[in-house]
C-alpha cells in the first residue's frame, strides 16, 4: 500500500524544487549526490527489492536518497511518508550501517600501513597524490575533495584551517605536508574518486585512510592533537589551545610522515 502511495506522490513531484530544497539544506556535494540517488532510486521505497538487498554502500545511498525525498514530500504535501518510512525500515529490520557489529577502527587496525602505501604507489599519478592527501590529512572523503580543490585558498604556512560544521560532522584544522603542497594544482570530484580509488585498487575503502591517519597520529604525535585534527574535539574556545599546539608539533609531524611517505610521491 505504501509503495503505491509513494509512487503516486512522486508522479507530479517538482524535481527542480526538490533539488533547490536539498542545496538550501545541505552542503553542495552532499546535495548533489543525494539528489541523484533520490531521483534514481525513489521507486525502491517500501519495496520487496529493497528488503532483499544486501547491506552495502549502494544500499546506504539508496536509503539516504529515499529518506530525504520523504522529508521533502512531508513538507511540501503535508504527508506522513517520512514517519511511515522509518517505521517500515524498523519493521523490516533494515539498518543504515553496513554491519552494525563491525568496529571500523578495529578494521583499520587490521589493515597494514605498508600494504596501503604499496597500493597507493600503483595508482595513476593524480590519484596517488589525492590518496596520499587523504591519508596524511585524515579528512573524510567529501571534506578531502573540497579541501584539495581549494588548497590554494585555505593553506597557510602548512596548516589548512577549515572549521567546517555539518551537523555532527566537524572538520577543524589539518597539516599540509610539504611533499604534497606544490602537487595539488588540479581538481578532482567524488565520481572520479569513487571510480579510481575503488577498494580493488586501494586495498581498502577510502574512508579507512582516515582511520589509519588517526592511529598513526595518536601513537606517533599526540592523541589529543589527533582527535582535534579529526574533528572529534575542539569548540570555538578550544581552538586557541589546539592551533598553537599544531605549531609546536608541526616539525615532528612532518618528520614522522616523511619517513612513511618516502618515495611515494
Amino acid at each position: 500500500m505504501f509503495y503505491t502511495l509513494m509512487a503516486e506522490a512522486v508522479k507530479d513531484l517538482n524535481w527542480e524544487d526538490y533539488r533547490e530544497w536539498l542545496f538550501n539544506n545541505k552542503s553542495q556535494l552532499n546535495a548533489k549526490y543525494t539528489f541523484k540517488d533520490s531521483k534514481k532510486y525513489h521507486h525502491l521505497a517500501f519495496s520487496d527489492e529493497l528488503v532483499s538487498m544486501k547491506p552495502s554502500r549502494k544500499r546506504q545511498d539508496i536509503l539516504k536518497g529515499i529518506s530525504n525525498i520523504t522529508r521533502y514530500l512531508d513538507i511540501k504535501k503535508d504527508t506522513d511518508f517520512h514517519e511511515l518510512w522509518l517505521k517500515w525500515l524498523k519493521k523490516k529490520e533494515i539498518r543504515w550501517r553496513m554491519n552494525p557489529k563491525t568496529d571500523t577502527y578495529l578494521l583499520a587496525n587490521q589493515i597494514r600501513m605498508e600494504d596501503v602505501l604499496k597500493n597507493i604507489r600503483g595508482l595513476p599519478e593524480k590519484y596517488k597524490i589525492f590518496a596520499t592527501f587523504v591519508l596524511v590529512s585524515g579528512l573524510r572523503t567529501s571534506e578531502a575533495i573540497e579541501a584539495f580543490n581549494n588548497h590554494d585558498k585555505i593553506c597557510r604556512e602548512g596548516v589548512m584551517e577549515l572549521f567546517w560544521d555539518r551537523g555532527t560532522k566537524k572538520a577543524n584544522a589539518v597539516y599540509c605536508h610539504p611533499i604534497l603542497h606544490d602537487k595539488m594544482k588540479y581538481k578532482t570530484s567524488a565520481s572520479r574518486v569513487t571510480k579510481n580509488l575503488h577498494s580493488k585498487y586501494l586495498g581498502c575503502e577510502v574512508r579507512y585512510l582516515r582511520k589509519l591517519n588517526y592511529t598513526f597520529n595518536a601513537t606517533k604525535i599526540d592523541p589529543l592533537l589527533a582527535e582535534f585534527m579529526q574533528g572529534r574535539r575542539g569548540n570555538v574556545s578550544q581552538r586557541h589551545y589546539f592551533l598553537p599546539m599544531m605549531s609546536n608539533h608541526r616539525r615532528k609531524w612532518k618528520s614522522v610522515w616523511l619517513k612513511v611517505l618516502k618515495d611515494l610521491v
